[in-house]
């Protein structure tokens, strides 16, 4: 039977990942469609279903064949989700993203309370984990089929590599490799934090004989059973593919900026949660507990463009920590006496007796609950609409296939630009400034493409004449030019004026945020 402390854990556990769920399923349901990114995977997942779950050697996408190098469990697990349940493809890249995100907010809970030493302190870093902006962004777009497993497996190893070198057993030794394998097989930079996360572990808990020996077998044994896969891709292109991939990462001194001020975790209104992490993280300090400090910078080093993803577990878990060790008997303090506060009491104790912390707590979920819902309205906005995937079906329809489109926007990030990277595959065309898939091809072409469509989207507010020097700048030749921009207006867009007095250029579609020129 569990204890009124337990009870008590489990419902507000509970009730923070309902909150959570809420918030993460919330966007595509506004959306209707993949929040976001994800073109390229969904090509490379419909080539999966097409071999028959064999694994290509190249995916063809916006007019490039890309060498099939990317790990692809979660291509894989998506692919069979839509077999099996009969989902179209689109549907699974829709829903599995929010799922598996809200699937490891679950998994935040063991390895938190594991870690911390402290059912509430867990309880709490998981509330926390799952009501933070930051923990829902890079996770519940359509490219999060393999964030999400890559993030899930991440959870996993790093419970199983503490226990693991704290309490060593077969148990953990098998977990960590099963784990570390899933990481490595599902996302590239989570598989690369993953190796520097585990090793700090090592180098806080595991300095000994015994650890060095479970470390070697873990590496051992993940290196065994990943090796199939990656002679499979180096025998079909070698290396290239992956030196190519590692030049993106946007390497930038700066990049412990935000991880210090804590405006990467990205909440709304007042920053309480954040708050309480700078006090937790002060608190670590003081008692010279090094690791969390340590894994919170430690991914700005390694990968910054993907730091922010992998330092919010810390930051949840430090949050916890300031309000455990700080908030609460400060709140407490304040209407006892100093031979009440001798007394020891448990955390449902405290939490029954003392009504400051029930509605310090209470306040605390539901503002950052306001806050998360209202990050989530940015994602219509960066989307597809509607007017968007008619005009591309229309293109499909009306355009001859594989046509050339220059694409403008106006999106000053890249990877963000949904437009750019779902019309490929919907309107059965090339984009001739999309980025997508050359990060994996040789002769450093992602920066050049990377250029190329920045000097672009530049021309969004001037007249054709920029994109016609973009075109002889670039040699790039196209056949049509779109443009989409949300509440899209002759008066209010220079280059849409321009195109549409242009002896050059010929109106060919025209519908809600989207119009299509001609070029002869």
């Amino acid at each position: 039977m569990k204890t009124e402390t337990e009870r008590l854990n489990l419902f507000i556990l509970v009730f923070g990942l309902l909150l959570g769920a809420y918030a993460r399923f919330l966007p595509t349901l506004m959306v209707g469609f993949p929040v976001t990114d994800g073109g390229l995977f969904y090509e490379m997942t419909r080539s999966i279903q097409s071999s028959h779950y064999h694994l290509p050697t190249f995916v063809e996408y916006n007019g490039i064949l890309i060498p099939f190098a990317y790990p692809p469990l979660g291509f894989y697990v998506t692919a069979l989700v839509s077999d099996i349940f009969h989902m179209p493809l689109i549907e699974a890249f829709r829903w599995i993203p929010a799922a598996g995100s809200l699937i490891f907010s679950i998994a935040f809970f063991p390895m938190a309370s594991t870690i911390l030493k402290s059912q509430l302190k867990g309880t709490l870093a998981t509330v926390f984990f799952a009501l933070l902006p930051r923990s829902i962004s890079w996770y519940i777009m359509g490219g999060g089929i393999t964030r999400v497993l890559g993030h899930l497996f991440l959870m996993l190893i790093l419970f199983s590599a503490y226990k693991l070198f704290v309490t060593p057993s077969r148990k953990y030794l098998a977990m960590t490799i099963v784990f570390g394998c899933g990481v490595v097989l599902s996302h590239p930079e989570a598989a690369l934090h993953t190796v520097f996360l585990c090793l700090v572990l090592w180098l806080f808990y595991g300095r000994s004989k015994e650890g060095i020996k479970n470390a070697l077998l873990t590496v051992l044994g993940v290196i065994i059973l990943t090796l199939p896969f990656f002679l499979t891709v180096i025998s079909r292109h070698g290396f290239q593919p992956y030196l190519s991939a590692a030049q993106t990462g946007f390497q930038t001194p700066l990049a412990w900026v935000a991880i210090l001020t804590g405006s990467f975790s990205d909440e709304k209104f007042i920053t309480l949660i954040s708050a309480l992490a700078l006090l937790g993280f002060v608190v670590t300090l003081m008692r010279r507990e090094f690791l969390m400090p340590v894994w919170l910078f430690l991914p700005a080093i390694i990968d910054p463009r993907s730091a922010a993803s992998i330092s919010i577990i810390p930051w949840a878990m430090l949050a916890s920590i300031g309000f455990v060790d700080i908030v609460i008997p400060g709140l407490i303090a304040r209407n006892k006496t100093q031979e009440e506060l001798d007394i020891e009491l448990n955390w449902s104790d405290y939490f029954m007796q003392t009504g400051m912390i029930k509605i310090a707590l209470t306040v605390l979920i539901f503002y950052s609950f306001f806050g998360l819902v209202l990050s989530d309205q940015v994602y219509p906005k960066v989307s597809l609409t509607a007017s968007d995937r008619v005009s591309m079906e229309w293109v499909a329809n009306n355009v001859p296939p594989h046509s050339r489109f220059v694409i403008l926007t106006g999106e000053t990030e890249a990877f963000a630009d949904s437009v750019s990277e779902w019309f490929p595959v919907l309107g059965k065309s090339v984009s001739v400034a999309t980025i997508q898939g050359y990060e994996w091809l040789p002769d450093k072409l992602f920066q050049k493409k990377m250029n190329e469509y920045h000097t672009l989207q530049i021309c969004m507010n001037k007249t054709y004449t920029c994109v016609d020097e973009w075109r002889v700048r670039t040699e790039q030749d196209f056949d049509y030019v779109l443009v989409s921009q949300n509440g899209l207006s002759d008066n209010g867009n220079s280059l849409v004026s321009s195109l549409m007095v242009s002896e050059t250029y010929r109106l060919l579609y025209r519908e809600g945020d989207m119009a299509i020129f001609k070029r002869p």
